[in-house]
């Protein structure tokens, strides 16, 4: 089975009793009275929680078993605490998490198969999903995007307590290789022997690519690691994140390919890297070096989203056609191997 797959966490209303009794811990912060709606089954299972009473909302997090531990949640409460602290609100509208009554923000139950279920509560944030929009209408929002990314990775690179807090590390072993946290694209079973050659030859490039590249501290740091369409809001002018829950150490352009998920075959990826290059280069100016990798990022975010595309069926976040997305990272590797973006 899957790492994170479990009867119960498919089961709709099983996992609904677990967030109540998590909402339970709340009722200091939201008061009683809340109830809960499903806004997403993907990674995690999300809910809107309403209070009648009061017109309040917020957000809980009821976290997939297996795949962060307690102690995993608590350091990205500690990021987000550290970017409110370094960053300012102008430039960066974060996720705001809520405390219960004792001051702890993440919260375990124990459950009927005998694993134990963490859920966080965060402010409900308003605005626009960004995946709401077309790709041709998520392009002026991309500049934006670029720089908010860079004020991410800038701060850091200036927080000594940066290395120290315990999250995954999104490297190529963790990610298309032997310990690959999201599943391995090789074992899918619909790919032919051509699909699984061209397949293979990008994922050696990548590998060689990423190792002549280094992990220096210039380079490999805490990213937030899924900065895609579905975890942006719009709001006015704004750009606010949410979802922090993939945080963890990679290499900082990761966050660019991460941007341009389930589209990277589509004509307007040029377009959106040069919006994004142009707000990021606001705050940082990325080396030739950097811009030298973006294809190789995009392409191993890719064949990363070929596994979980296959592993998570039926979740929310995972509604594509398994044929046709494998046939589209074909696509990608043809052209990655013979040098797209060469010339960005």
């Amino acid at each position: 089975m899957d790492k994170g797959h479990t009867i119960l966490f498919e089961d709709k209303a099983g996992c609904l009793r677990l967030a109540d009794r998590i909402l339970k811990c709340y009722e200091g912060a939201l008061g009683t009275g809340c109830f809960l709606e499903l806004l997403q089954f993907s990674e995690n299972r999300t809910y809107l929680v309403r209070d009648p009473a009061r017109h309040k909302r917020a957000v809980l997090r009821l976290c997939r078993p297996g795949y962060h531990t307690k102690d995993e949640l608590q350091a990205e409460i500690e990021w987000l605490s550290a970017l409110s602290r370094d960053t300012s609100s102008r430039s960066l509208k974060l996720p705001v998490p809520v405390a219960d009554g004792d001051g702890g923000y993440v919260q375990s139950v124990d459950a009927e198969d005998g694993l134990i279920y963490n859920g966080v509560v965060f402010r409900y944030q308003t605005g626009r999903l960004l995946d709401t929009y077309t790709p041709e209408e998520q392009l002026p929002w991309f500049e934006k995007l670029g720089e908010v990314t860079a004020v991410l990775h800038r701060q850091v690179q200036g927080w000594n307590g940066s290395g120290n807090i315990q999250r995954f590390h999104w490297t190529y072993e963790t990610m298309l290789g032997k310990r690959a946290i999201w599943g391995d694209w090789r074992e899918i079973p619909r790919l032919t022997r051509q699909m699984y050659d061209i397949l293979s030859a990008a994922d050696r490039m990548v590998c060689n690519n990423l190792k002549a590249y280094g992990m220096d501290k210039s380079k490999y740091g805490l990213i937030h690691a899924d900065l895609r369409a579905s975890n942006l809001l719009t709001d006015g002018d704004r750009l606010r994140i949410i979802d922090f829950d993939d945080c963890g150490y990679g290499w900082f352009w990761q966050d660019l390919a991460a941007s341009l998920s389930f589209i990277e075959t589509l004509d307007i990826v040029q377009l959106l890297i040069a919006e994004w290059l142009k707000g990021y280069g606001r705050i940082l100016e990325p080396g030739e070096e950097d811009r030298r990798m973006i294809p190789t990022f995009i392409m191993m975010r890719r064949l990363q989203l070929l596994a979980w595309v296959t592993s998570r069926r039926g979740s929310g976040g995972a509604q594509f056609s398994e044929d046709d997305f494998a046939a589209g990272t074909v696509e990608l590797a043809e052209r990655y191997l013979g040098g797209w973006l060469s010339g960005i």
